[in-house]
């Protein structure tokens, strides 16, 4: 993020001496802000402008602005997030551990509003705020209610585009993130809508379906007006016609709905209202399904019309289910292609039909009671989409335009059969078509379209799906509607994959731009290092890829010994050959599976085994390897990591068939799975390919804000990486910014780390300069293509406006020119003439506070240049004009607007000070960054680690003032333990604990019981205007008779967005015993994490033996901080 683009929402202020904005009398009320005029039509410029604020769009806003180019969001509507803040809160995930980069940041600031690490369901309000807040942090603009007319193209780009308004949008490149894709259809892009044929790609699962047994009609119900006469016609809601032949293409588009936001909670409930001349006879299809359902003995519940997928704070994702439900089936053929005045007659259709459908169910009767008063307790949200009256503000187009272009994703890329080498992000959820149309055959309704089918594994999308063909448009990309074939979209089209392809497209938009290219000739390698920088996961492991090894599957007669009663399955995706077993979750201690390889010659063999993951599954499944060093015995979690070749270790074997592995079905939790096991020989790798990007090419002294170059090697390992580096260019180390060591390790099972160039503030006039990053050789890496990467480092707002504004022996004059120099004696310093973009040499009057009042409260009102958005403020109040504090933390996030040449900005006071007669306020202006109090005493937050059921610890904070926002511990790993007393431990001294208070209050432990696996505990906060961190814990390491405690932590690191680093210089020995024991580490003098709006500090504890046991458990656990300067 660059600090110029930065609003200042968190930001903390120290001000100039002088630099203190207009005093007010808390009585004085002036008068309220005049209404602004309608704009005349505008030409908006940009670096790159993205049509449609879609989740998608706003990823792409945020990470083009992330490298530091301009960018500016065009929306049709009236807000951010598309279907990710319309209502679609139950996330169609996939498999997590695919998802990655800005999309997986989305999901862990969502968590963090419900204090756990990541969350993939929540209320369409949290996440349009989460939206909104990553706009602001990088400063990009939104224009609402934007309807494209027509594009601008000179050749093969679009220079500008014109919206129904006559705003006019012009950049050097574009994207369309639209679920319509109306800019690549009107800049002539090939598209294509519906289903292609079965033989067009080669796909069984897309055209006609020759049957559609999910969410098909359970029993027979005639279709006719008068049952059974063909005559009387058709009832409402079904097509005419015989529907197509099995196969054959058609233009046909899967279903479209809303997804309903509901709440039973009384104090927030709204009803729901039927729609405009409701006529219960139009749900006589819906009548009769029940009728015959209830005839034939079925038990009905609401859940049998509608998933009712529950979400935080007793509200619900309302999807369709079964054969009558929310989807309007067969309604929305034309919608892809229809003017915008057409589309808006089809989305209220698709509302009256559902608000139809909720008043049949809830007062027909022919529906059953438990049904109808079950619907009656449910109603729209009060406190969700308020300005569409608690109805979703987005209409789910699961599927509209898709483009056609040099390479088209299909089915087989799904079946990993085919795999793009390109590839720019995964998708892993099902093939998920929902019905298109509703037909007669043999004298019933039936259903035909829908099609649920899982994918072999996660797989790759390739760039040239999100890229036009050659030839057509070279400065367009279109994320959703990208090219792939019906089946194949069905997959790709769920909301996370949008982020991810929109987060790789704005990065391809922006090396467009810096390499002067086509978005067709972006070299990949270049695009891959970016991806990989930010985060991305682009492969996996299962999807396409070879061994070297032998594999042996439980199908195979030889090599495999099984005891015992297993069942074959293919129910849950992610399994080799043809399917795999499982125990039943029964029989246990009675059921075995031994695979017995013969390995040609003696050697090291890595051994990896494999299984489908489910929750259902067993996490302490037991292994036993057979090898020539012995035997060794190990415990898998089968409910995570399933899909993969999952790594046991390295062995050596002798040659033949004495090694063997024998997995066990004994005091398991749940389901096992025997599927396949992989033995591959070792052999001396070659070394390493190491390259550089800059991941953050643009730095700047306001905030300030950093540069980042990412070290990228070409495969993750096991063991550690040291890269050396020089730096050059006109930038000078430890002056300009602050040096680094010339060195970097890439952690173990890492391929990326990060160098940060933190730029020196000053306030001088200087011109930017440059860092250029070059890898030194070494004899543990080879170099790759990209041996050096270069970032900018951008002078201060203020010292660009003081250049333009003084003379080069003015400029040299801190008496003239500096921040808190009056040259014209105005009373008004440089840094405020700045601030308000007035005249520095000039008398005049800067902006007066304005006092405003509004429905929560009061609130200043003040303006300032967009160039001064770097800088930094702070409202701060007093009874007596001499004394000085700040004002509540509420106010020092001002809301910003735009309206050039101005942002206005307003600070929400609330209720100001009562206990004195008389209130003055005043909004100090600085450089730097100060947190909200005056003094130097140290902050703080600490933490009892009572759960909170989700291995998130945030309950129970105790803070001083200091730290901005709710700061959450979690832990990770496979035996957790909720609470366990410490009964003897350090005291913090001077700490006031929140339930446990010393050896006399024992508290609860984060505990890792033994057996645990993949242990690590984190502690996530901001520490904005903050310093000299420094982490305290109460720890004990406990080992029951013959086990050994740990003794050490296996790794801590820091995390400010770049992914984890090292922390050095810290020790991190541990006491092995029974008792508590405290911890700390000094990290004052890690200036990386200093200012910084998110902080993840992880430390990584050894995997804990079963047998015999051995824990490790985490009391209390304390971090102070200082500000980072005193106060005015």
């Amino acid at each position: 993020m660059k600090a110029t683009d930065l609003p200042r929402r968190s930001r903390i202020s120290r001000p100039a001496l002088s630099s203190f904005g207009s005093v007010l009398l808390l009585t004085v009320l002036l008068a309220p802000l005049l209404a602004q005029p309608v704009p005349a039509a505008q030409v908006i410029e940009s670096d790159l402008c993205i049509y449609g604020g879609t989740s998608g769009g706003v990823i792409a806003a945020v990470q083009a602005a992330r490298l530091g180019k301009s960018v500016v969001i065009a929306e049709p509507g009236r807000h951010l997030g598309g279907m990710t803040s319309g209502g679609l809160g139950a996330t169609d995930r996939g498999n997590v551990a695919s998802i990655g980069g800005l999309s997986r940041e989305f999901y862990r600031r969502v968590g963090q509003r419900y204090g756990t690490a990541e969350s993939f369901t929540f209320e369409p309000h949290v996440a349009e705020e989460t939206f909104q807040a990553m706009l602001r942090e990088v400063n990009v603009p939104v224009h609402f209610q934007q309807r494209l007319a027509s594009v601008t193209k000179q050749g093969q780009r679009i220079t500008e585009i014109v919206m129904e308004n006559g705003n006019l949008f012009r950049a050097k490149m574009f994207l369309d993130t639209t679920y319509e894709g109306d800019l690549l259809a009107a800049a002539g892009v090939s598209f294509t809508v519906g289903r292609e044929a079965t033989n067009t790609y080669g796909e069984p699962l897309n055209g006609i379906r020759p049957s559609t047994p999910s969410h098909q009609f359970a029993v027979a119900v005639s279709p006719y007006v008068t049952p059974g006469d063909t005559n009387s016609g058709l009832l409402p809601f079904i097509q005419p016609g015989d529907g197509g032949r099995p196969g054959e293409g058609d233009e046909r588009v899967q279903a479209y709905n809303f997804r309903l936001c509901l709440t039973q909670a009384e104090t927030n409930k709204l009803p729901i209202a039927p729609p405009p001349d409701y006529d219960a006879g139009r749900y006589e299809l819906l009548g009769r399904y029940i009728q015959a359902r209830v005839a034939a003995g079925h038990s009905l519940t609401l859940g049998s019309f509608m998933n009712i997928s529950v979400m935080p704070n007793g509200k619900t994702d309302i999807n369709n289910n079964g054969a009558f439900s929310t989807d309007y089936i067969g309604m929305n053929y034309t919608y892809a292609t229809n003017a915008h005045t057409a589309r808006a007659v089809l989305w209220q259709e698709h509302e009256d039909y559902i608000r139809g459908f909720l008043t049949f169910l809830a007062t027909d009767a022919r529906v059953p009671a438990l049904v109808r008063t079950n619907l009656q307790l449910w109603g729209l949200c009060r406190d969700e989409f308020s300005d569409t009256g608690g109805w979703p503000h987005q209409l789910y187009v699961r599927e509209a335009r898709r483009m056609v272009s040099d390479y088209v994703m299909i089915q087989s890329n799904c079946a990993g059969t085919r795999v793009a080498l390109d590839s720019v992000g995964l998708a892993s959820y099902n093939m998920d078509s929902h019905n298109c149309q509703r037909l007669v055959k043999s004298g019933a309704v039936t259903n035909e379209g829908d099609v649920q089918q899982a994918p072999a594994g996660p797989f790759p999308i390739s760039y040239r799906s999100i890229v036009p063909r050659v030839g057509e448009c070279e400065n367009l990309l279109a994320t959703f509607c990208l090219s792939g074939s019906h089946i194949a979209f069905s997959s790709c089209r769920m909301e996370p994959v949008f982020m991810i392809t929109s987060q790789s497209a704005a990065s391809a938009a922006v090396f467009a731009i810096d390499d002067g290219v086509a978005v067709q000739d972006v070299p990949y390698a270049k695009l891959r290092l970016q991806l990989l920088a930010d985060q991305q996961v682009l492969t996996w492991a299962a999807a396409g890829t070879s061994t070297n090894g032998l594999v042996i599957d439980t199908e195979q007669g030889v090599g495999v010994t099984i005891l015992g009663s297993w069942t074959t399955s293919t129910s849950s995706p992610g399994y080799n050959g043809a399917g795999y077993l499982h125990d039943g979750n029964a029989g246990k201690g009675a059921r075995s599976v031994r695979f017995t390889p013969s390995l040609p010659q003696a050697g090291n063999y890595s051994v990896a085994l494999r299984w489908t993951e489910n929750a259902n599954r067993a996490s302490n499944v037991p292994i036993t390897l057979t090898h020539a060093g012995g035997v060794t015995n190990l415990t898998v979690n089968q409910r995570s990591n399933g899909g993969v070749w999952f790594p046991l270790g390295t062995f050596y074997f002798e040659a033949g068939s004495a090694g063997n592995l024998l997995l066990e079905n004994t005091g398991t939790d749940g389901f096992v799975i025997a599927d396949a096991t992989l033995w591959q020989p070792q052999q001396a790798p070659p070394p390493p390919t190491v390259e550089v990007i800059a991941s953050d090419s643009v730095a700047a002294e306001d905030g300030p804000n950093p540069a980042v170059f990412a070290i990228v090697r070409s495969a993750a390992a096991t063991n550690a990486l040291t890269v050396a580096y020089t730096l050059s260019g006109t930038a000078t180390p430890g002056e300009d910014f602050t040096a680094t060591s010339g060195s970097l390790v890439i952690p173990p099972g890492q391929l990326v780390a990060s160098v940060t160039i933190l730029p020196s503030q000053d306030t001088l006039a200087e011109a930017d300069e440059t860092v250029t990053l070059t890898l030194a050789t070494n004899a543990a890496y080879q170099l790759g293509a990209y041996t050096n990467a270069s970032a900018i480092v951008h002078d201060g707002g203020f010292g660009v406006w003081a250049t333009g504004q003084f003379t080069t022996a003015e400029l040299a004059d801190p008496n003239v020119s500096g921040p808190d120099a009056d040259p014209d004696d105005d009373g008004i310093a440089n840094l405020l003439e700045f601030f308000h973009g007035s005249e520095p040499k000039l008398t005049n009057f800067a902006p007066a506070l304005r006092w405003v009042s509004d429905t929560n409260g009061w609130n200043l009102d003040w303006q300032r240049s967009p160039a001064a958005a770097g800088l930094f403020l702070r409202v701060e109040e007093s009874a007596n004009l001499t004394d000085w504090f700040p004002a509540p933390f509420s106010a020092q996030a001002p809301q910003v607007r735009e309206e050039p040449p101005w942002q206005p900005l307003r600070f929400a006071l609330g209720n100001p000070m009562t206990n004195h007669a008389q209130t003055f306020y005043r909004v100090a202006v600085s450089t730097t960054a100060l947190p909200l109090v005056t003094n130097d005493a140290h902050f703080f937050f600490s933490f009892d680690a009572s759960p909170d059921g989700s291995n998130a610890f945030q309950g129970n904070v105790t803070a001083n003032n200091g730290f901005y926002g709710v700061p959450t511990v979690t832990r990770t790993g496979t035996a957790l333990s909720d609470t366990g007393g410490a009964t003897n431990f350090t005291d913090f001294t001077g700490v006031i604990w929140s339930g446990s208070g010393g050896a006399a209050t024992p508290g609860h432990s984060l505990g890792l019981n033994n057996g645990s696996a993949n242990n690590s505990f984190s502690v996530t906060f901001s520490t904005l205007g903050l310093r000299q961190v420094r982490l305290r814990l109460d720890i004990r390491s406990a080992a029951q008779a013959g086990g050994v405690a740990p003794t050490e932590f296996t790794s801590f690191t820091y995390d400010v967005g770049g992914g984890p680093q090292p922390v050095s210089a810290v020790g991190l020995s541990l006491i092995g015993d029974n008792f508590f024991h405290e911890w700390a580490a000094d990290l004052s003098s890690l200036a990386a994490i200093d200012n910084q709006p998110r902080v993840t500090l992880t430390w990584t504890i050894k995997n804990l033996a079963a047998s015999p046991a051995e824990s490790f458990r985490v009391d209390n656990l304390q971090v102070t901080a200082s500000p980072r300067s005193t106060g005015p």
